[in-house]
């Protein structure tokens, strides 16, 4: 006789499993899907133990063909029970079971062996066999349970080679546990067979998957209660063979959206937005990637434009609530080309620039994405990594610039400039990977790693053999609103052994943002001995008049001011000149590109001349070749 009574409890247990999953938004991700199906094994386990364990105790009433059939049908379930445990592991680890032959073979053939052995059974009573006696073990029974077992020490294996991808420790922890519980399973279905606790302990095991891996919560937005950026990011990953279509919306300039209307009500509005996308669109995958930014995948291309031209209806309606009335406007951005040969941070990245370029554009609100955006990203990535690995190696080159007296063209300074180099040794445009340092941080160790060199170059050579009498180093807006900026300086400028009049420092007028803290940085740097310029003077909001309450010695022209006036001569640029010239300033002017340039500055007396005329940046090594005398 079976006992049954540990039997009824696991199943009413999986009915509130079942519920619980369907009832709550779930995203359609293997690892999901998995874990349903093995609800539903489970279910059919359980379940036909029970009528199987009730035909061998009254297998003299019934025909044996029930018997046979209604056992079969539990080892088989049983089978693919163990399988889909490990098919769980895998997805949980990001694992492809199937992704080559090998593989392919090694996870498929036990258990294909395994259940044409239980098929065969009626014949060969290889697992069970049915006679007048009632109900026996066949001389292959314990293959079922060793082809489970296979599957649990497999999975055991892999979490434990491949734990230190594991993102979170609670993970880890919960697999090792799980498959711990499935082996005291096991071992309780050798040794006690009578009781069938087996199933017991499955349930304990899909309860510990539901605890610490099957929350929804973990990728669902508490803002707008639609998917998130982790969601899409898995979903994506997961390269699904049938093509979907993307596209996304933004609101527009949202941040300045949301200091106009304030946090709390931004909020209840991505609420009834969120509220809206759900019931509007319910079969669409949706997706809130934060700042206003929402990502839509479809399966129908046709269906995209629609969606589009029913949310810009919307949004010319207000969005209203008890206590929130916003109006908003939204941008948009669509994939054109195939996009599954490429990562999900990838598609998210070009997505979100895509998205800045249509909210910044007054002319056009939808941008098609093509393999372009994809190619800018690619390359984007790769000065990432360049720049990380210049600052980390502390292989970040200078290249020295001329700079020459205007009227004798004799050499009497240089500016050093940033280079670095991509993994062929080619050089990266500064244009390029400037703004990307800013962005991510990278900024200040280029910079110090610049002054640093910089300082080792003087103290190498002796600056009067090139004629030299000094060095430009450019700080960034972010560099230089580093608190202990002089303080480092000074600690490089002792160390290597150098003057502090060998190094002139050049300060960018867009750097003068809050001129508090300007002061106060410029006169601990000239404490220090540094003399200081301001470069680029032109661009962007020029104000000579508070260029008197900071001690620059030098102010540098931008190239957009000597060109324009080189096009199109006016009393403008020379008046500016003079009057710098008469508070006391000597003036550079920077992108001379010909002779006749050249000789326009220095008549309108501008003291030093730059640019490509003169020379373009150069290595070290060519400096010194071309200038030491």
């Amino acid at each position: 006789m079976w006992d049954y009574s540990f039997a009824i409890p696991s199943i009413l247990i999986l009915g509130i499993l079942l519920l619980n999953y369907f009832a709550l938004q779930r995203l359609p991700i293997k690892k999901n899907k998995t874990f349903v199906g093995l609800l539903l094994i489970e279910t059919v386990v359980i379940s036909s133990d029970i009528i199987g364990s009730w035909a061998c105790e009254n297998y003299f009433d019934l025909p044996i063909s029930t018997v046979y059939v209604s056992n079969m049908i539990f080892f088989v379930f049983f089978l693919l029970r163990g399988f889909f445990f490990f098919v769980l592991t895998c997805n949980i680890l990001e694992l492809n079971p199937i992704e080559n032959l090998v593989k392919t073979v090694t996870c498929n053939i036990p258990l294909v062996f395994s259940i044409l052995v239980v098929l065969s059974t009626p014949w060969t009573k290889a697992i069970f066999l049915v006679n007048e006696d009632g109900y026996a073990r066949g001389y292959a029974y314990h293959l079922i349970t060793f082809t489970f077992l296979y599957y649990i020490l497999f999975s055991i294996i892999m979490v434990f080679s491949l734990r230190k991808y594991y993102k979170r420790l609670r993970e880890l922890y919960g697999t090792i546990l799980y498959l711990t519980i499935l082996l005291i399973g096991l071992a309780f279905r050798i040794f006690l067979p009578k009781y069938l606790l087996m199933d017991t302990f499955c349930i304990m095991a899909i309860l510990t998957i539901n605890i610490i891996f099957m929350n929804p919560d973990f990728y669902i937005d508490r803002q707008t209660r639609l998917f998130n950026r982790d969601g899409i990011r898995l979903y994506l990953d997961e390269k699904y063979s049938k093509k979907h279509s993307i596209f996304a919306f933004v609101i527009d300039h949202y941040a300045e959206t949301t200091e106009i209307y304030g946090h709390k009500q931004m909020d209840a509005g991505l609420l009834l937005i969120g509220n809206y996308l759900r019931w509007k669109f319910g079969n669409t995958l949706i997706f809130y990637c934060r700042s206003g930014r929402f990502v839509f995948v479809v399966n129908n291309n046709s269906e995209v434009d629609t969606i589009i031209d029913t949310l810009m209806e919307r949004f010319k309606r207000p969005w209203i609530s008890d206590d929130v009335e916003l109006y908003l406007n939204i941008s948009f951005a669509k994939i054109k080309c195939d996009y599954q040969g490429y990562t999900s941070d990838s598609i998210l990245n070009v997505i979100v620039n895509a998205l800045e370029i249509a909210s910044s554009n007054n002319e056009k609100t939808i941008i098609d994405i093509d393999d372009r955006a994809f190619i800018e990203n690619h390359e984007t990535i790769l000065i990432k990594r360049a720049l990380e690995r210049a600052t980390e190696d502390h292989s970040v080159a200078i290249f020295l610039q001329p700079i020459v007296d205007a009227k004798t063209h004799g050499l009497v300074g240089a500016e050093s400039l940033c280079r670095i180099f991509n993994s062929s040794g080619e050089l990266i445009p500064p244009d390029k990977f400037i703004p990307i340092a800013e962005n991510n941080g990278r900024i200040y160790q280029l910079g110090e790693q610049v002054f640093e060199k910089t300082c080792a170059f003087i103290r190498d050579n002796d600056l009067e053999s090139f004629g030299l009498k000094w060095i430009n180093v450019n700080l960034s807006t972010a560099q230089f609103m580093k608190k202990d900026l002089a303080e480092s300086f000074e600690r490089l400028i002792n160390e290597y052994h150098i003057s502090h009049e060998k190094i002139h420092l050049e300060i960018t007028e867009a750097s003068i943002t809050d001129e508090l803290i300007m002061k106060d940085q410029i006169e601990k740097l000239k404490q220090k001995g540094f003399e200081l310029s301001l470069d680029d003077y032109g661009t962007g909001y020029s104000n000579a008049s508070r260029l008197k309450h900071f001690p620059f010695h030098n102010v540098k022209i931008d190239m957009s001011l000597i060109w324009d006036y080189c096009n199109e001569p006016d009393i403008i640029l020379p008046t500016l000149v003079e009057t710098f010239k008469r508070s006391g300033y000597t003036i550079t002017a920077e992108g001379i590109e010909t002779e006749e340039m050249a000789n326009a500055m220095t008549q309108i007396g501008c003291n030093y001349l730059q640019g490509m005329h003169f020379s373009l940046p150069l290595p070290v090594d060519e400096f010194i070749a071309r200038y030491k005398k």
